[in-house]
């Protein structure tokens, strides 16, 4: 299984003081809510490759929220957010996800030398050979500092004649076809602006299988085959096959014994496959000769997205969404950009469909990958199959392939936070427990090698204060004296976060840097200090989602209390919690007050310890797990009391008055007593490696009303929407935002990995 990686931002332009919100989705190799990864590492980097920031996101049921604030240090200019999980590193660059960012404001040049221009023309034969005598096609990019650039050309054979003509189509994009004749030499004659360049056009092989795919028909792919009479007259292969594969997905598979003829129709339905970009290769024996990319669309996950206005109250418009498939309504997690209608803030050439069903399977950079899925646009598909003619081909063996698909797993899923450490003193207890300040056992381990543990997939936030403690076998905790922490941190270097075509961008010196300027700022990690070191009132954890059985809230609640109170009381677990009842609110009651209401009296032994007693009742009494004073009765308030409790032991004392009774023992547990004697017993320590916290959104204020042009703001930013079983969502905004028109940016996906990528506009 493959993941991809979407982040949403309410916006791609921002202000300087301006928060950058996102929302992140993390899916499966068929587009599902990823179940595996819980952590997403999203950074943002400048022009020169520095990293400005980075948080590490929690990811729950595929999806994460999270935010950069920017502030007065970031200066003007174009700024790359990347985001991938750990396991995507197995399997190559282009699975990164790898967004611009725009600054606003005047951004400042340096004076300096002009670069000069570098033009980079590719030709790309679309079965990765050219085969003479035959009609071969050819894609073509052209390329001026790394931008594409518009084109027109022509091929020239050896006597200087013009053999075909052709032109850009789309993003420095071309194609044409010709007759390679035997023994003949050909050069590409490329016009870009004022400038006019010559290419060879590569050297056609005398015998080859000449592959074209035919896309335009909406039920079957067409693979065309041709052959020279050279090559069909003395067929040295035994085998053909064509295999049609995904990533790790086979599809189809077609043995051909012989070539019948010098030209082959191959018809395969569409719906075999899923959707998008998908590989053909072209083996004779067990040796790949031809290689293609091809998209496919069937239809079957379509979503459709109805936006409506529900109610209009006095300031605010609630508006209601559907999400629909083919054949029943969809849940779906769906975020929202909200912005004016004629908004410059988002120039939106990332989506969810681009991010999952074309850029993993693309090498280089695109500059628009958005623009293939919007179906305003009529030649998007003929413009996709451009892009995809000019991928060229790997050229691997039938192993290597098969490598490639599955390729050694180096990289691990990560599913939470790991905490390390040693007991450097004579143990007590084999088991220990791992307590967060809300005093619930968050995670078990036992010792390994006598004084070794390890706390293994912990759900932690950066700030969080944890506890480690000692746990016998009755449940009662008791504090390590001694303890120290592995700080280490060994983590797997990062690859190039800019994908290498990507360099050939006017940015090339600076792009080609990321990847040893992060390394110098920290991003692949280099420490090998594996020492451990004393507490200092810090704790790092590793990467590596702690997942409690679901209980009743009754049992939940109890077990809150014993773990709460066991370090004052060993036993508490035989205790029973005695309701305190409204009045407990009147700061006039004390607690003789409310144990007289109970039937209890204070009483003296004959030893002269007090007591409380009661008809037939007698019960010693004890503050925060010591016995309580007699004034502490009268003069301890029954508001400050958070638990009374009571162990009816069911045994006769002897040498108290009234010796025939029963005896009971009551715990009084106040607040202030309770947390200041458990803040002795043990110590804080601070969390620094652990998810970052998401904040809630909030619709910035500037500090002039009307400063900022309104085409340049969001109106509000909806990350965390979640249709019920019916499909429907509903949300709120401001009605003077409504007033007048709003674009609405909707991105998001389904439990059944249907992909939702919709632009509605309102009046």
């Amino acid at each position: 299984m493959k993941e991809k990686v979407y982040v949403h931002t309410n916006k791609t332009s921002y202000f300087p003081d301006d928060i950058i919100w996102f929302k992140a989705y993390v899916g499966d190799s068929i587009n599902y809510p990823s179940t595996r990864t819980k952590i997403l590492e999203v950074r943002l980097f400048d022009e020169n490759g520095d990293q400005m920031f980075a948080r590490t996101i929690s990811i729950t049921d595929g999806t994460g929220l999270g935010q950069f604030e920017l502030n007065d240090a970031i200066a003007p200019g174009t700024y790359y957010l990347q985001a991938r999980t750990n396991y995507m590193r197995n399997f190559g660059e282009e699975y990164q996800y790898l967004q611009e960012i725009t600054i606003l404001g005047e951004k400042s040049f340096n004076i300096s030398k002009e670069e000069s221009l570098k033009y980079d023309i590719q030709l790309f034969p679309e079965s990765g050979n050219l085969v003479e005598d035959i009609e071969n096609t050819l894609g073509i990019k052209a390329l001026l500092n790394g931008k594409s650039i518009d084109f027109q050309g022509s091929i020239i054979n050896g006597e200087g004649e013009t053999i075909t003509t052709f032109q850009s189509e789309h993003e420095g994009l071309g194609r044409f076809s010709f007759v390679y004749k035997k023994g003949g030499k050909y050069r590409a004659k490329i016009k870009v602006k004022d400038t006019v360049l010559e290419q060879a056009v590569p050297a056609a092989s005398e015998k080859g299988v000449v592959l074209s795919i035919d896309n335009s028909d909406e039920e079957f792919l067409q693979v065309n085959l041709k052959v020279n009479e050279a090559t069909f007259y003395n067929q040295i292969y035994s085998n053909y096959t064509l295999l049609y594969h995904q990533d790790r997905q086979l599809f189809q598979l077609y043995s051909v014994a012989r070539l019948d003829s010098v030209t082959s129709l191959i018809k395969t339905k569409k719906n075999v496959f899923l959707d998008g970009v998908h590989t053909l290769t072209f083996f004779a024996d067990d040796r790949p000769i031809a290689q293609r990319k091809f998209y496919i669309e069937t239809g079957r996950k379509e979503a459709l997205i109805f936006l409506e206005k529900s109610k209009i109250d006095a300031d605010s418009v609630t508006y209601r969404l559907l999400s629909r498939g083919k054949k029943k309504k969809l849940n779906s997690d769906l975020s929202i950009s909200i912005l004016h209608e004629k908004s410059k803030a988002v120039d939106l050439k990332n989506t969810i469909k681009s991010a999952f069903l074309l850029r993993p399977h693309v090498r280089g950079y695109i500059e628009n990958p958005a623009y293939y899925f919007d179906t305003e646009n009529e030649k998007r598909k003929e413009h996709l199959d451009l892009l995809l003619l000019t991928q060229g081909w790997t050229g691997y063996t039938l192993d290597e392939i098969i490598k490639e698909i599955n390729p050694i797993e180096k990289y691990v899923f990560k599913t939470g936070f790991e905490l390390k450490g040693k007991i450097r003193e004579e143990i007590k207890r084999k088991k220990l427990v791992l307590i967060p300040d809300d005093f619930r056992i968050m995670d078990k381990a036992k010792l390994q090698d006598k004084s070794t543990f390890v706390f293994q997939n912990l759900d932690v936030f950066k700030g969080d204060t944890v506890r480690v403690a000692y746990q016998n076998w009755l449940g009662k905790i008791s504090r390590p004296l001694k303890i120290e922490y592995d700080t280490a941190h060994t983590k797997n270097s990062a690859k190039p976060l800019i994908p290498e075509r990507f360099e050939n961008y006017t940015r090339k010196k600076n792009i080609t840097n990321i990847f040893e300027k992060t390394k110098k700022n920290g991003v692949t990690p280099t420490s090998t200090d594996t020492a451990l070191r004393k507490l200092d009132g810090t704790i790092d954890l590793d990467e590596v989602t702690v997942t409690e059985r679901k209980r009743s809230e009754q049992y939940l609640q109890r077990r809150k209390i014993i773990e709460k109170y066991e370090p004052l009381v060993g036993n508490i677990g035989q205790y029973y919690n005695i309701p305190l009842p409204e009045a407990s609110n009147n700061s006039s009651m004390s607690l003789l007050d409310f144990l007289s209401s109970q039937g209890f009296s204070l009483q003296t032994s004959n030893n002269g310890q007090s007591y409380l007693g009661g008809y037939r009742k007698v019960a010693p009494l004890f503050i925060n797990g010591r016995p309580i004073r007699p004034e502490e009765l009268s003069t301890l308030p029954i508001k400050d009391i958070e638990n009374i409790m009571i162990n009816n032991l069911g045994f006769k004392p002897k040498g108290l008055t009234g010796g025939g009774a029963n005896i009971s023992i009551f715990q009084v547990f106040t607040s202030d007593a309770f947390g200041q004697n458990k803040t002795e017993l043990f110590d804080k320590f601070v969390i620094k490696n652990g998810f970052d916290q998401a904040k809630k959104y909030y619709t910035p204020l500037y500090v002039f009303e009307g400063s900022r042009p309104l085409d340049l703001i969001e109106v509000d930013w909806k990350p965390n929407l979640i249709t019920n079983n019916k499909g429907e969502v509903s949300f709120k905004i401001a009605r003077k935002d409504s007033e007048n028109g709003l674009l609405f940016e909707i991105q998001g996906f389904s439990s059944e990995g249907h992909l939702i990528s919709k632009t509605i506009q309102t009046d």
